[in-house]
């Protein structure tokens, strides 16, 4: 499976807590600060409880869900929201992003229930280790869900009527909202591991870890900033059935290309998503990029298989084409969807590996990355 594919079939389903007390969120428009780079949701600390707002992606300032974290019996909170006793011990996912996430704070061994666990490239417990199978993504087995009895399952939202979402709100299951994929930079998704943190009781953990990740970032973009004086030119993708689907410089692929020095046609383009676009299109303004990412072929046999215009591109030509398949598997399974959500000071590294490799150690290692030869 393609991880175009595999990325939107993946959505959180639910969660069942039989130590929380629900109550519906207030739907008033709010201003809150947001995080530092975050813009999904807000994290309060306070005295004796953590507080969580999750924003909906569809309405600005609309409150999605309002948390209430505490670690005891009969803490008082204030305001509506959810109650949810923390630490989790038992998570049910849809999703592999959010499985990066777990990993990092070393929680994974707390999943009890995961869609398509053959798409997940991080190591997870087997169903014969309590881990259960809850089917396809997009028709997720509701009672597959209740049976793994677990304290939480995230969701994603990716539409404002969103099947999922309106099924798990008509029941008594409570659900946590994660959309760490409505940000639009590396490091704004990064920042949602302080959001699962809080639900783990791991809130420093998670702190320390998006520092560390924010430092390496930051470093490596300001170094690029300063010795590349000529940018490279980049392009992305390939065409599909006679579309070309290529980022726009507002989400969060363009965002890399600009932070790695890449000279990228549409990184002024603010279009909320993917631009389709005409080979025709593409080939004008791309024929002669220097380099070519994101590529979904393994070889350059497989890139002239998908369309033999593929070979009319500068990249092509001189060799310089890659994709992000390197942490994968034949069953679709791709790290680049796990770990490089939480971790893009090593995708940002990898970038600028393609773009500009003097400016990294002779010996560096690419981590999702792969050069495309001419071997199958």
């Amino acid at each position: 499976m393609r991880k175009s594919a595999v990325i939107l079939g993946w959505i959180f389903v639910c969660m069942l807590l039989t130590t929380s007390c629900k109550k519906q969120a207030s739907n008033v428009a709010i201003q809150i600060p947001h995080g530092q780079y975050a813009q999904g949701f807000v994290l309060t600390e306070h005295e004796d409880y953590s507080e969580v707002i999750i924003f909906d992606p569809w309405e600005k300032g609309k409150v999605m869900q309002r948390y209430f974290l505490v670690t005891g019996d009969g803490t008082q909170v204030t305001g509506d929201g959810l109650v949810v006793r923390v630490p989790i011990r038992r998570m049910a996912v849809t999703s592999c992003t959010h499985v990066g996430f777990l990993d990092a704070l070393g929680e994974t061994g707390s999943l009890c229930g995961i869609c398509s666990p053959k798409l997940v490239y991080t190591p997870i417990p087997s169903e014969k280790e309590g881990c259960a199978d809850l089917g396809d993504a997009m028709q997720v087995n509701p009672e597959r869900v209740i049976l793994t009895h677990p304290d939480a399952v995230m969701i994603s939202t990716y539409a404002q009527g969103d099947g999922v979402r309106q099924y798990m709100e008509k029941t008594d299951i409570p659900v946590i909202y994660n959309n760490e994929w409505t940000e639009s930079s590396p490091l704004a998704r990064a920042e949602w591991i302080r959001l699962i943190g809080a639900f783990y009781d791991k809130q420093e953990m998670a702190d320390s870890i998006f520092r560390c990740v924010e430092t390496q970032y930051k470093e490596l973009r300001q170094q690029v900033k300063e010795q590349i004086k000529e940018k490279r030119t980049l392009m992305a993708g390939n065409n599909f059935r006679g579309t070309w689907y290529m980022p726009s410089g507002k989400v969060y692929t363009g965002q890399l290309y600009r932070d790695a020095g890449a000279s990228y046609f549409y990184e002024n383009d603010s279009t909320n998503g993917s631009i389709p676009l005409t080979v025709e299109s593409v080939l004008m303004n791309f024929r002669n990029a220097d380099v070519w990412v994101n590529s979904t072929a393994r070889s350059m046999k497989e890139l002239r298989e998908i369309d033999e215009k593929h070979t009319w591109f500068k990249a092509y030509r001189t060799g310089e084409v890659y994709n992000f398949l390197r942490r994968s598997t034949d069953y679709g399974a791709n790290d680049f969807w796990e770990s490089a959500v939480v971790h893009p000071e090593r995708l940002l590294r990898d970038m600028v590996w393609v773009l500009y490799p003097k400016l990294l150690p002779s010996d560096y290692e690419p981590y999702y990355t792969e050069k495309i030869g001419d071997s199958e």
